[in-house]
């Protein structure tokens, strides 16, 4: 049967089933680090947000996505804000009927002019920078560390530091942290993220009670658990959160795997995640982090793990 254009809607923001039902093929064929839940922390943290689906007049499913999100720059620079895209993806029964291009051009015609970023699949990298202009990229693709449960380590916290819950932390100064490294306005974003049901959250201070770190851990949709985010001054402390934050997952041993996708540039990452495994850790290039306009730079060492890949290029 050939398929085209022409037997599909592409609607903005519908219902979650919607959503759900990409969501689910999305995790059977690719297994990104995402969850049906997503969606709706998205559509009630960002000031302006975009989820495109393609959907088969004739069955109701949806069969390609696209989402875009926009955040601000702490700088107060108007072309230091952002336009995130992400979760791009056809069927592959669809693919080659033009639905991928349509849905492309969509988020475009929105972001077109301003900073726009994605963390895009290595073979769609070039088609990205050769047709969307996402062609500014830092000099390096993104590492996925991966980890068997079974392999899977729990390390020693550092005495030196203290670890404490989410909660028990002043916001303002976790948000501050976080400015450092991702240099976005996103408060809201950032605690709507973390503190859904299936994440685990820990926050390091020094000694001094300066904030040097926080983790969370969340369970996706595919049956595994990734750190979102993985933030440290260093691998000892990074370690330390872990050795907090792994014991809280309820029922741990049901998961596939522990994974975390950083920048190669920070060496004490990959260090830690071989630590954890007793060698059995997959090193894998995995994602391309590209930009329209310019790259954003961001505290490579202190990223171990980003907080997601749709709506976050950190």
């Amino acid at each position: 049967m050939t398929r085209c254009l022409d037997q599909v809607n592409i609607v903005l923001n519908p219902d979650v089933k919607y959503f759900a039902q990409i969501m689910h093929k999305i995790a059977e064929t690719e297994g990104w680090a995402l969850n049906v839940e997503d969606y709706t922390t998205w559509l009630n943290s960002f000031e302006k947000f975009w989820f495109f689906a393609a959907i088969d007049k004739e069955t109701d499913e949806t069969i390609g996505s696209v989402t875009m999100a926009f955040d601000r720059s702490v700088s107060e620079k108007e072309d230091e804000n952002l336009y995130s895209v992400g979760m791009y993806y056809v069927r592959e029964e669809w693919r080659g009927s033009g639905v991928g291009s349509a849905l492309f051009e969509k988020i475009m015609n929105i972001g077109n002019g301003s900073n726009m970023a994605l963390h895009g699949a290595l073979k769609m990298a070039p088609k990205y920078a050769s047709k969307y202009g996402f062609d500014k990229m830092p000099n390096y693709t993104h590492e996925f560390a991966s980890i068997p449960v079974e392999n899977l380590v729990i390390p020693d916290a550092d005495t030196r530091y203290t670890l404490k819950d989410l909660k028990d932390i002043d916001e303002d100064k976790l948000l501050a942290y976080d400015a450092v490294i991702c240099q976005r306005r996103r408060a809201k974003y950032l605690h709507n993220f973390i503190t859904t049901a299936n994440c685990s959250g820990k926050v390091a201070l020094d000694h001094s009670g300066n904030i040097v770190g926080f983790c969370s851990v969340r369970s996706v949709l595919a049956n595994y658990l990734s750190t979102a985010p993985l933030y440290a001054d260093n691998e000892d402390v990074a370690r330390s959160l872990l050795a907090e934050v792994l014991p809280m997952i309820k029922d741990i041993k049901k998961y596939k795997s522990f994974v975390s996708l950083y920048p190669p540039t920070n060496k004490e990452a990959h260090s830690l995640f071989l630590s954890l495994s007793g060698d059995h850790t997959i090193f894998t290039p995995y994602t391309q982090c590209a930009f329209t306009k310019k790259v954003l730079p961001i505290p490579e060492e202190k990223v171990f793990g980003v907080l997601e890949c749709a709506n976050s290029f950190v």
